[in-house]
């Protein structure tokens, strides 16, 4: 498996989007590149980035915080990885993203084929499986084999021997083996429970012996066969009661059946004669129905002449309603047209009245134009006074500002002449006291260098050359002046010479400040001056008084317009304006409207008086002709109403008060009820004749059932009681002994099943101890209840093979050195060293750098060890360079770079200096504002 590029987009501090291609220049052309940047930047990252595109776990972090990886105020975040293997390019991708309100989506993960970027799969549990066949590698090999765990193997050489054992099953993913060791103790443990449960099972099952067995069936025959004679008896007993019992209840019913009879014949002579009644009742109802027949015509002939009265009735007085509901009508038509008529009298003569006081608004209309003409041409002149007026302001107040600004620039130039004065003064001072400085600075020295031989005096001797000036004679030698109150005199008087040529410096800086500044200052004032009389110049001052004669004239031209009495005398005063003087006219173009609209609406009143005067002639003219028509319509009802009355009193008479349905109903309601009367005696007969049949055809029936006990008593109801409690004796007899034959049956049953139980449970037992006994073998070679047992054999073993590809690393690395395995405790490592006669001593013995080694070789090894089925040429190591000397650094280097010939590929992920210096190809992560980074690649 080769990686050919890495993606990532907004994953912790690596904000934003980034690439970094391994299968292009210059990484894909360096043997071993460096990944670099400050602590904290996001170089890890990019491991993650790895193992999230193709697992969905953070190498650092595992499942649980792969969603906190997403760069803090961004909404999207993903890591993409192109990988090679087995001559196929496929790109995997994980993606992560949040909803507007801001909860996670569900994260999306894809495999691609990376050249035609078919989708082999889109789902998690889909492309863990896949990643792991196409890699032979899962997220934990992946882990051991491409990221470098010489870390972990580094604390695994210095670990105590009791600690070794956990970590190296860490490293090399070997739980598996502890689980096995567990299952194989837990499971033999769990089958020899099985077989002690079977035992005691099989215990407690209990089977009769022969002699006990053979007894139990002899006593369930007599059982039997006692049970088998009851039930004779008791058949025999149930017939003789259920017999006798019959007899009885034939012959009480035979006795109940012959009185019924009599009292149905007694029954049947008297419906006879009720029939015969209720028929002669039915026909003389019926006749007296005919004779009033011809009484209904004519009151029926009566009854239609009067509906027909009170139909022409009814529609009268609607008609009469309809008519006086449109004289009433009318009579408001007129009503609310008088009120108009009235109303618009009182309007008419208010706008009459307002038109006599407004006459003089009648002539605005035509006198408005000129008016306007005259206030326009005056408005003209006024405008141009205004601004005539104006101009010879500015050109005043312009004078009045040059003038300020040249008195200012005179007195700033007078100014920046005293200044100059003043330097060239300070300057002369600063000369003096600068070479009096330098002066008393020499002094200052001298003193110094002779304070310095003051504590040498005593050393000089009389006849003896002085060692600085060779003189033979010492006048000074025992002189007792003090050259160290001289030199401190000195050093006083250089301290205040330097302050007062440090203030005299001051104060010149700061007169040529003030210097340069008023300069400015008096040039920008002779600027200024300049410039206004510029716009001085180009400024044209009108003549005020020709302007202010024309306003005047302009003015006195107003009151020679006729209208000029529509506006006030204060209008047109001195103080007045052109624009007072047209909204004056404003105000009269609205009253010249309004007059000419209130003209408008008097014509129109008057048209509108003329059709109100039409429409309540016409009113009055229709409330008229309904009125007649409605005093018709009354007398058309009254006479109308005694026709009605008159036939309904020669109606009533007819019929007795009664209506001719009511009287007609009353002779049907009496031919009913005869009839009915005369049919339910009829029927009652039928019933009657019915019942003596169905009564004589049981007597024959009972007759019959009598017949087998001819010649026998009726037993009394005391005898049957006895009989019934003799039958019920013999059945409780027999039901106790079936009982008794249930029970011995259920013994035998129970005693079948428990042999067969027992012939069964012996079988099982025996199979059940031969797997018990299998477990216990296994448990005895691999089997532990820590699973420790078969871990650390397990252990051994991959550490043996471990050994051997670390040794050959270690050949490059350090060819003095070898791994072994310690005699006596194979998860003990030993170093052995070829250059002291093959001796082997303590993995501590081993230096800082030699340590570094040793483990490197070891994490090579556990890479192609994991990867032995499919070779890994990319790798990372993460961790301990910031330990190694430069020596032993470059020793690490080129063993590394030679796995290049390999066709390895080696990224070292560090911030050590000299790894810098080493390693001209680089990953940089560089770190930026606001706890961002970006990444670039050099070389």
């Amino acid at each position: 498996m080769r990686l050919l590029a890495v993606r990532l987009q907004n994953l912790n501090s690596l904000s934003g989007a980034h690439e970094v291609r391994f299968d292009v220049a210059p990484l894909a052309a360096a043997g071993v590149f460096l990944i670099t940047g400050p602590t904290g930047a996001g170089k890890s990252t990019l491991l993650d980035a790895m193992t999230l595109a193709l697992y969905g776990r953070a190498a650092r972090y595992g499942n649980d915080k792969a969603d906190e990886m997403m760069s803090r105020h961004t909404m999207e975040c993903f890591a993409e990885v192109d990988f090679e293997t087995g001559g196929r390019k496929l790109r995997a991708t994980w993606r992560l993203g949040k909803t507007k309100s801001g909860n996670l989506r569900p994260v999306q993960r894809t495999l691609a084929d990376a050249t035609t970027l078919e989708i082999l799969a889109d789902k998690g549990r889909e492309m863990d499986p896949m990643i792991e066949s196409l890699t032979g590698l899962d997220v934990d090999r992946f882990l051991r084999s491409v990221l470098l765990a010489q870390g972990q193997f580094a604390a695994f050489l210095k670990a105590k021997p009791n600690e070794r054992a956990e970590l190296l099953e860490k490293i090399t993913g070997t739980e598996i083996y502890r689980d096995l060791s567990i299952l194989a103790h837990e499971t033999h443990r769990e089958k020899d429970e099985q077989v002690q449960r079977l035992k005691a099972s099989l215990g407690a099952v209990t089977v009769l012996d022969d002699e006990a067995r053979a007894k139990l069936e002899t006593t369930l025959t007599e059982a039997r066969t006692t049970a088998e004679r009851l039930t004779l008896e008791n058949q025999a007993a149930a017939k003789q009661w259920h017999d006798q019992r019959e007899h009885a209840s034939i012959v009480a019913e035979l006795t109940k059946l012959t009185e019924n009879d009599r009292v149905l014949q007694t029954s049947q002579v008297e419906a006879v004669a009720d029939l015969s009644k209720a028929k002669a009742a039915a026909d003389d109802a019926k006749q007296q129905r005919t004779k009033r027949e011809p009484v209904w015509e004519q009151a029926a002939g009566m009854a239609a002449q009067s509906d027909q009265l009170e139909k022409q009735l009814v529609e009268s007085r609607a008609t009469y309603q309809t008519w006086a509901k449109e004289q009433k009508e009318a009579a408001s038509r007129r009503e609310t047209a008088e009120k108009a008529l009235t109303n618009h009298n009182e309007a008419a003569q208010a706008l009459e009245t307002w038109l006599k006081q407004n006459a003089a608004d009648a002539e605005l209309a035509d006198t408005l134009p000129k008016l306007r003409v005259a206030v326009r041409e005056w408005r003209a002149a006024f405008e141009k006074l205004a601004e005539g007026r104006k101009r010879h302001a500015e050109a005043q107040t312009l004078n009045q500002k040059i003038t300020d600004a040249e008195a200012q620039a005179a007195a700033l130039t007078k100014r920046a002449a005293e200044s100059a004065v003043k330097t060239k003064t300070d300057r002369a001072e600063l000369e003096r006291l600068t070479k009096t400085l330098e002066a008393q600075r020499e002094v200052t020295r001298q003193a110094e260098l002779v304070a310095g031989f003051d504590e040498h005096r005593h050393d000089l001797k009389n006849g003896e050359p002085c060692p600085l000036c060779g003189a033979t004679e010492h006048p000074f030698a025992t002189s007792g002046t003090s050259f160290e109150s001289q030199l401190q005199i000195a050093r006083k008087l250089l301290t205040t010479l330097e302050k007062q040529c440090e203030k005299v410096n001051r104060d010149l800086v700061t007169l040529d400040r003030d210097l340069a500044k008023v300069e400015t200052e008096a040039g920008g004032e002779k600027k200024r001056a300049a410039e206004m009389r510029k716009v001085l110049a180009e400024i044209v001052v009108p003549d005020v008084g020709a302007l202010e004669a024309d306003e005047l004239a302009k003015r006195e031209a107003l009151h020679g317009v006729a209208t000029i009495r529509h506006l006030s005398k204060g209008d047109l005063g001195d103080e007045s304006s052109p624009l007072h003087v047209e909204q004056e006219l404003d105000a009269l173009d609205k009253r010249a409207t309004t007059f000419a609209k209130k003209k408008q609406e008097a014509a129109q009143k008057l048209s509108e008086r003329q059709k109100l005067e039409g429409e309540i002639q016409l009113a009055q003219q229709g409330e008229a002709a309904k009125s007649q028509r409605l005093d018709e319509l009354k007398a058309e009802g009254v006479a109308l109403r005694s026709k009605s009355d008159e036939l309904k009193a020669r109606l009533n008479e007819l019929l007795g008060g009664k209506t001719l349905a009511e009287d007609r109903q009353q002779h049907e309601v009496r031919v009913s009820t005869a009839e009915n009367t005369w049919r339910e005696a009829e029927a009652k007969l039928n019933a009657l004749q019915t019942q003596l049949a169905a009564t004589l055809a049981k007597l024959e029936q009972l007759e019959v059932r009598r017949s087998p006990f001819a010649g026998q008593p009726v037993l009394s109801a005391e005898a049957l009681s006895e009989l019934e409690a003799a039958a019920k004796r013999l059945n409780d007899d027999f039901a106790t002994k079936r009982t008794e034959v249930g029970s011995l049956e259920q013994q035998v049953k129970n005693d079948d099943d428990a042999r067969k139980r027992r012939e069964a449970g012996g079988a099982e037992l025996q199979a059940a101890e031969a797997e018990s006994l299998r477990w216990g073998r296994l448990k005895e070679l691999i089997g532990s209840a820590d699973g420790a047992k078969f871990s650390r054999f397990a252990q051994s073993l991959t550490l043996r093979q471990l050994i051997g590809l670390a040794n050959e690393h270690l050949k490059v690395l350090a060819e003095r050195y070898r791994l072994m395995a310690a005699p006596g405790d194979e998860l003990d490592l030993r170093i052995v060293d070829l250059y002291q006669a093959n001796v082997d001593r303590p993995m501590e013995s081993l230096s800082g750098g030699e340590s570094f080694l040793a483990s490197l070789a070891l994490a090579l090894g556990l890479s192609e060890l994991a990867s032995r089925h499919h070779p890994i040429d990319s790798l990372f190591i993460d961790e301990g360079f910031g330990t190694l000397d430069s020596e032993t650094l470059e020793v690490a280097l080129s063993a590394l770079e030679n796995l290049r010939s390999r066709g390895k590929t080696i990224g070292l992920i560090s911030h050590v200096d000299l790894l810098k210096e080493r390693l001209a190809t680089q990953v940089r992560v560089l770190r930026g504002a606001g706890g961002t980074s970006t990444i670039e690649v050099v070389a």
